[in-house]
């Protein structure tokens, strides 16, 4: 049953994310869908129990974030260094939560489960994981994910850094703006 349920959700979500990048050849390669299958990218969850926790709620989320930035793109006339740079961040700032939770069949419910232990440099860890498997990023790219988590992304250096990076780039405050409104959203 469960294997079922992945394999649809797999394939639906597939679709749709070939539908979203078809313009940029190099996010839709074979190698990339092939990652991006076996990273259980378009099952994984995104929380274990407040936004995105059903199957494929990592990629609603992200999808959701995506739209966002687009939206934030055109409303506030952000400029980003490549037409690609909503879509790399928003489709995979949270790349790092597909290994850490799965599905399992508990009596007759389907219950999220950590799958390995969780990464406490949740930003890092993405961004090392697109690097590897999908594309070389900017630096631009780079910063928004890394502090795409805001207040919630950690210690008081963090903070400090995080702040002046948005002074520098006001793309990033979109990214956290659009990160935080999808989870809000249950999305």
């Amino acid at each position: 049953m469960i294997n079922k349920l992945l394999k649809a959700a797999t394939e639906a979500n597939l679709e749709d994310y070939l539908k979203l990048v078809d313009r940029f050849p190099s996010l839709k390669s074979d190698a990339v869908v092939s990652y991006l299958r076996d990273a259980n990218y378009f099952t994984a969850p995104s929380s274990f129990k407040f936004h995105g926790d059903w199957i494929g709620g990592n990629f609603d989320h992200s999808v959701k974030v995506t739209e966002l930035l687009l939206e934030y793109t055109a409303s506030e006339n952000l400029k980003w260094t490549r037409e690609e740079s909503p879509y790399i961040i928003g489709l995979f700032h949270d790349m790092c939560k597909c290994d850490q939770r799965k599905f399992v069949l508990k009596d007759t419910d389907l219950v999220i489960v950590s799958a390995n232990a969780i990464d406490k440099r949740h930003s890092e860890r993405s961004i090392e994981l697109i690097e590897k498997n999908i594309i070389s990023m900017t630096v631009e790219e780079k910063l928004c994910i890394y502090y795409h988590m805001g207040e919630y992304g950690g210690d008081e250096e963090y903070q400090i850094l995080m702040k002046e990076m948005i002074s520098k780039n006001p793309n990033i405050l979109f990214t956290q703006l659009a990160d935080t409104t999808a989870a809000k959203m249950g999305i």
